[in-house]
């Protein structure tokens, strides 16, 4: 049974599949949509694709959305069905209107590029949304694109005709299980090939006296001791580029102005990481975008390093008369060495240090008294300051 239409006419298109799933969704359903949308893509297996005809891509959204195969990824229908299949769709709660935004700023890139282009958005959700579509819909409808909904299972009805393009009869499509997704298959591979054929929807003008919106949902993350990444929405209109300021703020929450910089990063990235930080040390990011005469409207977030890592697997591993050979697992990092501390036999409360170079993982401690318990303590020491201390506990022989 064919579960596709092929295209015969000559096209040029972007099409972009976003995908969410929401979190009930299993392995199964994640399989059934992956062939689904391998059907579509087998639908152009007889056309031209790549840049002189039609280009596909994924995106995947929950919470955030995010780009899984680009439109300039693959030129071949083997390739772009290997990447298909590769797709790792997890169930999260979705933000439908965040990844529409998205979509938008994704496909409004393409003007310069390839005009007489047709432009697509295939929308594939299982649930409602946890934000509004409405705006975010009419905002890329307005840049030109095709948009076609389809429903799955708990799916909100309304929603979909809120977001597909007119008439919504021709755009919407809903069905109660996943199971039954391939029976929409060769409707909408019939729908998406016309689509495909005719020219471009026209782009509408108030898309570009629209208020501009500065960057916005900042969140931080791969937390290290020396960098942090920090990744945005982009912001609407023609950004040049992003000015990203960062401020160490101290415990109290006092910001300390002689420690600030400024990083300034290209306009079609919405992501930096932001290196050469204090340990342990919390951050004030504010992002702006930047225009041709003017700077956008700032957005900030906080975040905070992590300390410097600590040695792992600290032990003892010989023990003798006047003797403890000690053993640990080198931490990440640039290290200057170490510092060992025992207490001293002779003065109670008092330690005794030893330096250690950063290249040994394994050192023996002499002058010791025998039949005698240590509580041994290590600290990786770097160019930024020392780690948290590791304690191990060892005995001397009795003789």
């Amino acid at each position: 049974m064919a579960i596709h239409e092929a295209c015969r006419t000559a096209e040029v298109a972007d099409i972009l599949f976003l995908v969410g799933q929401s979190q009930g969704a299993g392995r199964e359903s994640s399989r059934l949509v992956k062939d689904f949308i391998s059907s579509m893509a087998r639908s152009f297996e007889n056309v031209v694709m790549g840049k002189g005809g039609v280009r596909l891509a994924v995106a995947l959204y929950g919470e955030k959305p995010r780009m899984s195969v680009e439109l300039t990824d693959y030129v071949t229908i083997e390739e772009m069905l290997a990447a298909i299949q590769d797709l790792s769709l997890k169930g999260s709660s979705l933000k439908t209107g965040s990844a529409l935004a998205f979509a938008a700023h994704a496909m409004s890139r393409l003007d310069m590029l390839r005009e007489d282009a047709a432009k697509v958005v295939v929308l594939i959700t299982d649930g409602k949304s946890g934000d509004s579509v409405e705006d975010e819909a009419q905002v890329l409808q307005d840049g030109g694109v095709t948009v076609f909904a389809v429903g799955i299972k708990d799916a909100d009805r309304n929603e979909l005709n809120k977001i597909a393009s007119e008439p919504t009869a021709e755009h919407v499509l809903y069905i109660e299980d996943f199971h039954l997704l391939h029976n929409l298959a060769p409707k909408l591979s019939r729908r998406l090939c016309f689509t495909a054929s005719e020219p471009p929807q026209p782009i509408k003008q108030t898309v570009q006296a629209e208020k501009i919106i500065g960057p916005r949902d900042l969140h931080i993350s791969e937390h290290s001791h020396s960098s942090l990444r920090l990744t945005w929405m982009p912001a609407t209109g023609r950004v040049m580029g992003y000015r990203v300021h960062l401020h160490p703020m101290l415990p109290s929450g006092q910001l300390v102005s002689e420690d600030q910089r400024q990083i300034v990063v290209d306009g079609d990235k919405s992501t930096v990481l932001v290196t050469d930080l204090k340990p342990n040390t919390k951050y004030v990011f504010t992002v702006r975008a930047i225009y041709a005469d003017a700077l956008g409207e700032s957005a900030a977030v906080k975040g905070k390093t992590t300390p410097v890592p600590s040695v792992t697997n600290f032990r003892v591993t010989e023990e003798g008369l006047f003797t403890l050979k000690v053993a640990w697992t080198p931490p990440l990092g640039k290290l200057e060495g170490y510092k060992i501390y025992i207490p001293r036999a002779n003065r109670p409360g008092m330690m005794y240090e030893q330096v250690l170079r950063g290249d040994v993982s394994s050192h023996v401690l002499d002058n010791l008294q025998e039949d005698r318990e240590y509580s041994i303590s290590i600290y990786a020491v770097y160019p930024q300051g020392p780690s948290q201390p590791v304690a191990a506990v060892g005995r001397t022989c009795p003789s």
